[in-house]
């Protein structure tokens, strides 16, 4: 039990690891990462602990992704394409089987072709979670990612019915075409049905909640969660299709005139924000255990003498060739027709076709379809179950690769313009209201709040280079600044205490450094060097500091020492931006000492704390906030109003705002850090 909570942690550890190397290494598929992390992950054994078991694997993962594919999906586009998308995911997926195991047949002949033809249909659905990850790193138009969606939603539910009709073949040794198209049917149309009644049944008991007035939106959410597990189930107890029944219960869901009620409002924030973690899981967890899989699955096939290993790295390379080819002619010959019936040229669609070709990708629902196999077939051909985890691994491999080339990328168009005149004009109607005042502190810290926010948007608004220059220059301000707060604790011009509450301020420098690769290497020895300072002065002087200090009034000292520290680092700052003048950018250096003039009169008129930890620990300006909020709120209907900001910048930004107000009138913020600080012995 413990070393199956061992490799549990290490798994989810994994999700944490993977998602912060795409973080600094933005070029490299996240999916991509944590497929290699899963092959690691293999290699020390995890795959005898975390074992795929195919059936939950459908339920508990791709159900609830598909389930919130379906809700989230734009069925209108959807049926626009449905002619492609029909295509896609039936023709495509059972001429696909059959060619692969055709072809699979002829390499190895010992392996009975109705077997073959399983590994065919394993392999013949796109993978809905694996285009959506690749999907992420390109600007694919609309109309294709319409009909990439709706083949995800539905070629799963083909590739499953066709892979049970090839096991019942190879049972049984018939096959009737016949039969296999009404059970086909028959399983779509009851999937269907089930998902539309489980979905219909939902409603009915949200209806009666609201009717007696039990509506809870914690209750809600769970049943939403439970949705897609309940219509999978249900269905395959009744010898439907599950995943179609959880993809039309997900559309279902969704469906329906939008009533604006506190109760939708507080549902529709938990949902987006709960939702969008479970996503994020299970499609991690989905690449994790491609790695482990195909670890566990392709080491016995590679180490065992019987099978040749060239032969099988040529196979692997035709099938998944082959998948793609026959994508290909399928789609050329559909868009030749559809541009001989527009009086078109074909040459028009061939984007589409090579976008929609190297997006049929495969995934981990391929495994684990292969891996539905019987026990007694598993063991006598385990070779197809190796076939299935290399060719899906090397059709990922390939889009990754291929579509960057056919691929539009993606062009990050950053126009923050109006957003900053808009807080620029919020903070200038702050600083006349707070002359009017006679405590301007809360304006104080709700215009250091703004002026962070004005900051980050002019650095996203610059260039990488001028980004790189702020970043070099960050780095030494948080030098000088290190170099003074040590100084001064070594000599003893500052307390402990006063000690710790500078670093807070560090901290705040620290965040405020959007660091890249490139100066990821120097951000992380400045952070690291400062903490080992920060260990060996806390170990060599804290028993003479406290001793010395010991029945001091803490709190009115520490202000004082902290304005004085702030002024001299200011002072040496000030005169190194100075000497950089004509080696990083004039209009930045300029921009950085103005800031720093700013925050000095802030220091000297507000005090440190009130500046740099009652903003975060217990914020005591919450009226001016709101005022701020407000004004924004004012100035984006008078721009969108003007044409100065399209409506979906407007609404981007009421988003924002909606966010950061939410989150300012929250009071369950611990105090303990700040009680700590305000104690005063009796």
């Amino acid at each position: 039990m413990i070393h199956t909570v061992f490799y549990v942690i290490i798994f989810f550890t994994a999700l944490v690891i993977s998602n912060v190397i795409n973080k600094v290494f933005p070029k490299i598929p996240l999916p991509l990462i944590q497929v290699v992390f899963g092959l690691i992950l293999g290699v020390f054994g995890a795959g005898e602990v975390l074992r795929l078991n195919s059936t939950l694997f459908l339920a508990f993962i791709i159900g609830p992704l598909l389930f919130r594919e379906g809700e989230e999906a734009d069925v209108k586009s959807i049926l626009k394409h449905g002619r492609t998308v029909g295509l896609l995911v039936f023709p495509v997926v059972f001429i696909t089987a059959l060619v692969i195991g055709f072809i699979g047949h002829s390499f190895y002949i010992a392996v009975p072709l109705t077997a073959c033809f399983a590994l065919g249909a394993s392999l013949g659905p796109t993978d809905a979670v694996a285009v959506a990850s690749l999907s992420e790193r390109f600007e694919f138009p609309k109309r294709i990612m319409s009909v990439l969606k709706g083949e995800g939603l539905f070629n799963d539910a083909s590739g499953i019915i066709a892979f049970q009709f090839a096991i019942l073949a190879l049972t049984t040794g018939k096959f009737s075409l016949g039969n296999a198209l009404s059970s086909l049917m028959m399983s779509a149309v009851g999937g269907a049905l089930v998902g539309f009644a489980v979905a219909w049944m939902t409603r009915l008991v949200l209806t009666l909640m609201e009717d007696v007035a039990a509506q809870d939106v914690t209750g809600y959410l769970m049943l939403e969660i439970i949705l897609p597990l309940l219509a999978f189930f249900l269905a395959e107890e009744l010898h439907v299709s599950g995943i179609i029944a959880v993809v039309v219960a997900g559309v279902m869901q969704a469906s329906g005139f939008k009533k604006i009620t506190l109760f939708d409002a507080q549902v529709e924030k938990v949902t987006e924000t709960v939702w969008g973690t479970v996503t994020f899981i299970l499609n991690s967890i989905v690449f994790l255990f491609l790695g482990i899989e195909l670890q566990q699955i392709a080491t016995p096939i590679i180490q065992n003498a019987y099978y040749d290993n060239v032969r099988l790295l040529i196979t692997v390379l035709v099938l998944a060739a082959t998948l793609f080819i026959v994508r290909y002619i399928m789609l050329s010959v559909y868009y030749g027709f559809v541009a001989k019936k527009r009086g078109q040229k074909f040459s028009r669609y061939m984007d589409d076709i090579l976008l929609l070709t190297f997006s049929g990708v495969k995934g981990t629902v391929s495994i684990a379809t292969i891996m539905l196999l019987p026990d007694e077939i598993a063991e006598k051909y385990s070779l197809i179950i190796f076939l299935t985890a290399s060719v899906t691994v090397v059709s990922f491999l390939t889009g990754i690769l291929v579509l960057p080339i056919v691929a539009p990328k993606k062009e990050e168009r950053v126009d923050n313009i109006a957003k900053i005149a808009i807080l620029t004009s919020v903070v200038s109607e702050l600083e006349n209201e707070a002359k009017k005042t006679r405590n301007n502190l809360g304006y104080i810290t709700t215009i250091d709040t703004y002026q962070a926010r004005i900051q980050k948007l002019i650095i996203g608004q610059e260039s990488s280079t001028m980004t790189a220059e702020f970043n070099a220059l960050q780095l030494l301000i948080l030098r000088l600044e290190n170099e003074g707060l040590e100084n001064a604790f070594k000599n003893n011009d500052i307390s402990v205490k006063t000690y710790r509450i500078y670093q807070t301020y560090l901290k705040e420098l620290e965040r405020s450094i959007v660091h890249r690769f490139v100066s990821s290497l120097a951000f992380a020895i400045a952070i690291f060097m400062r903490a080992i300072r920060l260990v060996l002065s806390m170990i060599l002087h804290i028993n003479i500091n406290f001793n010395r200090k010991k029945g001091r009034r803490m709190v009115g000292d520490s202000k004082a020492e902290i304005r004085d520290l702030y002024f001299k680092n200011t002072a040496l700052i000030m005169e190194s931006l100075e000497n950089l003048e004509g080696v990083y950018d004039a209009d930045l250096i300029n921009y950085l000492q103005s800031e720093r003039l700013r925050t000095s009169q802030q220091i000297a008129v507000g005090g440190f704390i009130n500046r740099f930890i009652n903003k975060r620990l217990r914020p005591n300006n919450l009226d001016e906030m709101m005022r701020g909020y407000y004004l924004e709120r004012k100035l984006i209907f008078e721009y969108e109003a003007d044409g100065l900001l399209t409506a979906r910048q407007a609404k981007a930004m009421r988003k924002t705002v909606n966010a950061l107000e939410d989150y300012s009138m929250n009071d369950n913020q611990s105090n303990l850090l700040y009680d700590f600080l305000e104690y005063k012995p009796k």
